[in-house]
């Protein structure tokens, strides 16, 4: 079975920049720099036959090249904890549409994936138990984060491998936009 979820890479001098926010948690289980990318449309655990569904599907989506920002922070909470630390991504038409074209090709293909609210997003740091005061003051620390525009001109598949210290991403199919 392949664990499977469409995304955007993230620069390297972007990802350099985000390991410098990194600290400051007890507790926290920070991103490795490689791994650090935007989901587009998580899909989950497929067989091989479905993954070359999946492979068509997304060689079928077009639209335009695009920029983006990250800006801000934030976390999601499960309970009273928080347990996802992250930084944000400023809102954009074409990110969204994009988004919406790869659900419906998914969809036309008949591939199940998590179709809740989209709230594109880098994830900073996994958390577990950590103290709540902990994690608003380091988001009010770098609430005014923002980084500089860059080119979006493709997009991932990427494979999920679960591991004892955390999930480890790896890039199977580029798919070039524009």
């Amino acid at each position: 079975m392949l664990r499977l979820f469409a995304g955007l890479a993230i620069p390297i001098l972007l990802r350099q920049r985000l390991t410098l926010l990194q600290g400051g948690i007890e507790g926290a289980r920070w991103t490795e720099r490689e791994n650090f990318h935007i989901t587009l449309t998580f899909i989950g655990e497929v067989d091989a036959q479905k993954a070359e569904d999946i492979d068509e599907a997304l060689s079928s989506v077009r639209t335009e090249k695009f920029s983006l920002r990250l800006k801000g922070t934030g976390s999601f909470a499960q309970g009273k904890y928080p347990k996802v630390l992250w930084i944000g991504v400023e809102e954009n038409e074409v990110l969204f549409r994009l988004k919406e074209k790869i659900d419906r090709a998914l969809e036309s293909y008949g591939v199940e994936f998590e179709k809740r609210k989209y709230a594109p997003h880098v994830t900073l740091a996994r958390l577990n138990h950590v103290e709540e005061g902990k994690v608003a003051a380091f988001m009010q620390q770098h609430n005014l984060f923002s980084t500089e525009e860059f080119e979006v001109d493709e997009f991932f598949l990427y494979q999920s491998h679960l591991t004892k210290n955390g999930s480890v991403y790896e890039a199977l199919r580029e798919y070039p936009l524009g």
